[in-house]
Formats: C-alpha cells, sequence, structure tokens
C-alpha cells in the first residue's frame, strides 16, 4: 500500500526538530544539514524525548489544544461565535456554518496533518523502541504509552473523518492506517477495521503498563485507568453496549462516586479528583491566544469569540445549584454567557495555560448509564444508579433533580446530562453523531452572527457533520475521497 509522501516528509521532520529541541548535542555529531536516524533511535532516552514530543504535539492548537474540541462546540446547538471583524478566523466560521468541501475544509486539513504527525513519531519510537539501548522497565512503559496513544489519535481521526458507526456499522469507510515508521499507506480501510486496530493499540497498551500510582499528576500520562476508560469510550462509540460498561465499571472499581467534584469544588484545576488522563500544558508548549482557554473567554486579552447559546445556558438553570451553571461569565457581547471552563493559571500573558482534560470520572459514570439504558447489565434501573450518582454531585436539591425516567426519555436524559457536564472537552456535535440525533439549532439562538438560516440544522448522517479528507491529500496521493464530497 501507498501513503503520500508528503506526509511522510513532514514526519521526519518533526522527528528532528523534537530531538534538537530536547538534545542541542544531537546536531554537533554530524553536519548540520545531515541527521542520522541513529540519533533518534538509537536509545531509550531519545525515544523517551520523542514520546515527550508526541504528548506536546497532541496539545497543540492543531489538535486537542483547539480544532478539536472547538470544532465539536460551534458544530452543536450549544455555542456559537461572536460576529467580529478582529480575526474572524474564517476556515471555523466555514465550520460553524456546515459549509464544508473538499477544498474548503475548514480546520480538517489542520488536523489531519497534525494527527498523522503524531502518528508517524509513535510509529518510529514503536519500529524501534525494542532494539534501543536503556533501561527495560523504561522501554516498557514508552511502548505501551506510544500505543496507548496511537489508540487515541486513530479514534480522534475516526470520528472526526468517517460516518458513525451508526449509520453502516464496520463497513463504512475507515482511515488509512499506517502502523510503521516506513509504510506507505493510502488505501482506507473499512471502518470495522479501523476500530479494530485502534481497541488492539488499547488493549495491548493496557497489557504493558506498569501499575497505576494515583499520585497527583500520574494522569499526565498514558495509565490503565486511563486507557480502560478510553475503551469504554470507543466501545460506546460502537455500540457495543456490554463491553463498554466492563470498561467503565473497572475504571469505577478503582474511582467511584466519591471521587467526583461537588457543587462546592467543581473547579477544572489541573488533576482534579476525577482526572483520568489530562494534557500537561505549560508556559513552554501553551499556544497562548490560539488555546482554549482564550478562545471562550476575553478577560485579559483573551479572544473570547466563542459563546454559549441560550439553549444551552436554559439548560445549566435546570437544577438548583448546579455549579456547572457558574462557569457562566460575561462575554463580549455584555451578556453573560461565556461559557469558561479553563483559566489561565498563571494569568495575564499566556491566555491558555491551562491543562486539556481528556477523559475524567463523570464521563465514566455516563457511560455506564448510556450503556445500561441500552440494554447492558442492569438495564435501566442500573442506569439510573448510575445517572443519579453524578447528578447528586450537580445540584443542591437532590430530590427535586433525580432521575427516573425510562424507555427513550431515559436515554435523552443521559443525552443532556452529558452535554452539560462534558461541554468544551471534545464532544458536542460528536454525541449527535454518534447517536443519529439531529442537530437542531434554533434561529434565535444566531441571530447577527452572519450564519445561514439554512444550514443552521443538519441530519447526523448527512456528509456536512464529517471532515472531508483535504484536497491537497487526495491530490497528492491520489486517497479516496469520503462519499458525499
Amino acid at each position: 500500500m501507498k501513503y503520500s509522501n508528503y506526509i511522510k516528509a513532514f514526519v521526519y521532520s518533526f522527528v528532528v526538530l523534537t530531538i534538537h529541541g530536547c538534545n542541542e548535542d544531537a546536531l554537533t555529531q554530524t553536519p548540520d544539514h545531515v541527521i542520522s536516524e541513529d540519533l533518534v533511535i538509537n536509545s531509550v532516552d531519545k525515544l523517551q524525548n520523542l514520546l515527550t514530543g508526541s504528548y506536546n504535539e497532541i496539545s497543540t492548537g492543531e489538535y486537542l489544544g483547539r480544532v478539536l474540541y472547538k470544532r465539536a462546540a460551534v458544530k452543536s446547538p450549544d455555542f456559537r461565535f461572536v460576529k467580529t471583524i478582529y480575526n474572524p478566523r474564517d476556515y471555523e466560521q466555514t465550520e460553524y456554518r456546515y459549509e464544508e468541501s473538499s477544498n474548503n475544509n475548514g480546520s480538517a486539513e489542520l488536523l489531519w496533518l497534525k494527527c498523522y504527525k503524531v502518528i508517524g513519531n509513535l510509529n518510529l519510537i514503536l519500529d524501534n523502541i525494542d532494539d534501543a539501548e536503556g533501561n527495560d522497565d523504561v522501554r516498557q512503559q514508552i511502548k505501551a504509552e506510544a500505543l496507548g496513544l496511537r489508540g487515541m489519535v486513530y479514534f480522534d481521526l475516526a470520528r472526526t473523518f468517517a460516518y458513525p458507526w451508526a449509520k453502516e456499522q464496520g463497513s463504512a469507510q475507515g482511515l488509512p492506517l499506517k502502523l510503521k515508521s516506513d509504510e506507505v499507506v493510502i488505501e482506507r480501510s473499512s471502518l470495522e477495521e479501523t476500530y479494530a486496530q485502534i481497541t488492539s493499540d488499547l488493549k495491548l497498551s493496557l497489557e504493558s503498563l506498569g501499575p497505576d500510582s494515583f499520585t497527583q499528576g500520574s494522569t499526565k500520562y498514558v495509565t490503565q485507568l486511563g486507557v480502560k476508560a478510553l475503551l469504554a469510550r470507543v466501545y460506546l462509540y460502537q455500540q457495543d453496549w456490554a463491553t463498554a460498561l466492563t470498561y467503565a465499571q473497572e475504571v469505577l472499581d478503582q474511582k467511584d462516586e466519591n471521587d467526583l467534584m461537588t457543587p462546592e469544588n467543581y473547579v477544572f484545576n489541573d488533576y482534579t479528583t476525577e482526572s483520568l488522563f489530562e494534557l500537561s500544558v505549560e508556559s513552554e508548549n501553551s499556544v497562548g491566544s490560539n488555546g482554549l482557554g482564550a478562545q471562550f473567554d476575553f478577560r485579559d486579552g483573551g479572544q473570547g469569540d466563542v459563546i454559549a447559546t441560550q439553549t444551552f445556558v436554559d439548560l445549566l438553570q435546570e437544577y438548583a445549584g448546579d455549579p456547572r451553571a457558574q462557569l457562566l461569565t460575561e462575554d463580549k457581547e455584555e451578556t453573560s454567557q461565556a461559557f469558561v471552563k479553563y483559566v489561565n493559571r498563571e494569568g495575564g500573558a499566556g491566555l491558555s495555560i491551562h491543562n486539556i482534560p481528556i477523559i475524567r470520572l463523570s464521563e465514566i459514570f455516563l457511560i455506564a448509564a448510556e450503556a445500561c439504558a441500552n440494554g447492558a447489565g442492569g438495564g435501566e434501573s442500573e442506569a439510573l444508579m448510575y445517572l443519579n450518582a453524578l447528578i447528586q454531585k450537580r445540584t443542591t436539591d437532590f430530590d427535586a433533580h433525580s432521575a427516573s425516567e425510562s424507555g427513550e426519555e431515559l436515554k435523552d436524559r443521559i443525552a443532556g446530562e452529558r452535554r452539560k457536564e462534558m461541554a468544551l472537552e471534545g464532544h458536542g456535535v460528536y454525541d449527535f453523531i454518534r447517536t443519529g440525533r439531529p442537530i437542531i439549532r434554533p434561529e434565535s439562538d444566531h441571530v447577527n452572527t452572519g450564519i445561514n438560516v439554512n444550514n443552521l440544522n443538519a441530519e447526523a448522517f448527512s456528509a456536512k457533520t464529517i471532515y472531508p479528507i483535504p484536497a491537497s491529500e487526495v491530490e497528492a496521493s491520489g486517497m479516496q475521497q469520503t462519499e458525499g464530497y
């Protein structure tokens, strides 16, 4: 199989830059224009540096540090752009308006290139870690973390560039699966093959990871509990309710409702009691005004160009004492619809020096509830148990707001709780797409935003809910474009 040469070149250029940044002595051993691959792959320590660089690449604005999380928000019914002439980011407006095409694809090219760049780095690690010189325990940990990250990156690509499992199950178009650093791949696998690779990577990671330490800050790396949580999420997207519940329960065997934040301590500091996996962002790897904090908060020089819709504000006000409603603050339009989940920990300049949550304990309760509501485990009674465990931590009047629904109303209640709990954490529109629910955006929520009222709503399985493969990639490699584009 073949893979586009320009992405391969991109991968190796990043490897050189990463190792140069971490080990300045690397370039002193050869002329400046000649970089020996041995300098990158011959030791466990150097591969550890490449793994650290991969974590940092995932946190950049082209991936989780802005593009994926912001896209999930603005294409959902819960957030909208503020009309502005300052740095309007036309490519993001394209997504907000559901006007993507193969040639005008919003942030698709940024995300595609970044993800395959990271995959290239991880493949280089996995290809060479077994023969690299160094400590065997460190070697095993590096290999396990690289596998876990590769599975996560392929999952994010799959849910963004492929139709959801619910549409055609495994027969839908999947991704080109590049699994070796010297491999050239352009053919797209089936979605079944793509998900099989994702779960294989995550399970192999789980088998090789050392025991979790549960120390403060340990969740900035791939851990056993974090991988189990990711597996629960992946199987939920595949609608394999029983397996999703199994992995969710394995997480809940070690962290329970006592680890959930409460109305008194619902603050998104680093490494809260709910943290299962989050990316560490310091001043050295912060993307500043391009990061998540600055996108939703205009204070201290932030851009604040995305605010909550009235629909979402109303959702947050359903429960008495809901701490999530306290995240609403003043916005550019002089109302209080800026939803500020991420606060720059150093204040002032920097704007986005805050960790990025990948998966939290509250999501696991909701995965378990949804799986049970769809027939897994103890069914609806068990679903209510998991759902109410979370609701009890999100209101000061649980008796008034506890869940007791059944059937489709119970599934809707769980979906609504996901919207409130996991806003701005990379779910948003993805939850509508994966469950096949239409995306309804009331016109009253989007007045004076420049959006075409004909593009307000979208069917979950329509082509415009997913990214097209960037035209530059199709032209360079001959890769098959996504059906519908």
